[in-house]
């Protein structure tokens, strides 16, 4: 029995740079056999999470998928949900939905580049860094640990967590 995996990312169709970490991440830490199937959704935002079109799609990809179950995973940045009123109640806007509708929640804290790199990368260089992130197989020198987080801290994501439970672990 197949599984299907829709993964609802901030990033726009046109960088994907979401996209290339999640997918380092899997292909490093997960056997994905072709059992599996992995879609991308590019919200393009993540105020546009429960957008007509997003939801569309999500409608769309599951009900074409015949060959097993489906899951839908949200990856969101938290930005600065500390500070940011506006950001923290969009982020539990996120997380009542996800919950509600029995999606599960990746949580980047504060923003994926951080969790992958350990620092601030400025927006115009977000592109760049993401390609040079797969270019140099950069998820080798990840602190697994930080990938693997119950609980919103700078510079840590609970993306294995979810993943885990899905997915069969490589062995190392």
């Amino acid at each position: 029995m197949g599984l299907q995996i829709i993964i609802c990312v901030e990033a726009d169709k046109r960088s994907r740079t979401d996209n290339n970490y999640i997918n380092q991440t899997l292909r490093h830490y997960y056997e994905i056999t072709n059992d599996i199937n992995i879609n991308y959704i590019n919200m393009g935002g993540k105020s546009k999470y429960n957008s007509r079109e997003v939801l569309k799609k999500i409608k769309e990809l599951s009900s074409d998928y015949k060959l097993g179950e489906t899951s839908v995973v949200y990856c969101i940045d938290t930005d600065s949900f500390e500070t940011n009123n506006t950001q923290k109640k969009e982020l539990d806007d996120i997380t009542a939905f996800t919950g509600k509708n029995g999606y599960d929640l990746i949580l980047f804290c504060h923003d994926v580049e951080e969790v992958y790199w350990g620092q601030h990368v400025h927006d115009d260089n977000k592109r760049d860094t993401a390609v040079r992130f797969v270019k140099n197989k950069e998820i080798c020198n990840v602190d697994t640990k930080r990938l693997m987080s119950n609980k919103l801290s700078k510079y840590h994501s609970n993306v294995l967590n979810i993943f885990d439970k899905y997915l069969k672990r490589k062995r190392r």
